[in-house]
């Protein structure tokens, strides 16, 4: 039988690693696995390969992913909202955008999170931001996050519409 004196320690010991756990000594990594791909530049004979082409520029986080903004965030009821940004590089204007995003879950590869949205209108040349709002997500040490903007009518170049992170959980 355990000792009192030893229970009273044990616990104090859990209560000193539940405390740093939660007391923000952990970061949250975000890499990029996006493969790169190199585009031949395209003739100035075909204008048509540049006339529509959409592409996710970038990703970030509202509030952004550190440990404590999260916290403080979920204390007051919010949640992490995933920002995209989507660029027209094309040479016309493009109606009826969507763009999609996937959160899977560790190493199963839940599917945890399938969400979608649209943007009315995109300009060439202009950025665009697409929000989306988490809901309750499970906790898991690793994520993988895939952002796609669909092609529109008439779009060859693809490997700029998808973007693929690994989002990673770790102490301290």
């Amino acid at each position: 039988m355990l000792s009192r004196r030893w229970r009273q320690t044990a616990a104090l010991i859990l209560l000193a690693l539940a405390a740093m756990w939660t007391s923000g000594c952990a970061s949250i990594q975000v890499i990029d696995r996006t493969p790169s791909t190199v585009q031949p530049t395209p003739s100035p004979y075909v204008q048509d390969a540049n006339e529509h082409n959409l592409a996710v520029l970038a990703v970030d986080f509202d509030p952004p992913l550190e440990y404590d903004e999260i916290l403080a965030a979920r204390n007051r009821g919010e949640g992490i909202t995933l920002l995209v940004a989507v660029e027209n590089t094309g040479l016309a204007t493009e109606r009826s955008v969507v763009v999609e995003v996937e959160l899977l879950m560790g190493e199963s590869g839940e599917l945890i999170l399938n969400q979608e949205a649209s943007l009315d209108a995109i300009a060439p040349g202009e950025i665009k931001l697409v929000r989306f709002k988490d809901t309750e997500i499970p906790f898991s040490y690793t994520y993988q996050l895939k952002v796609r903007v669909l092609p529109v009518e008439g779009e060859s170049r693809l490997a700029d519409n998808v973007k693929s992170y690994d989002l990673v959980v770790s102490r301290s």
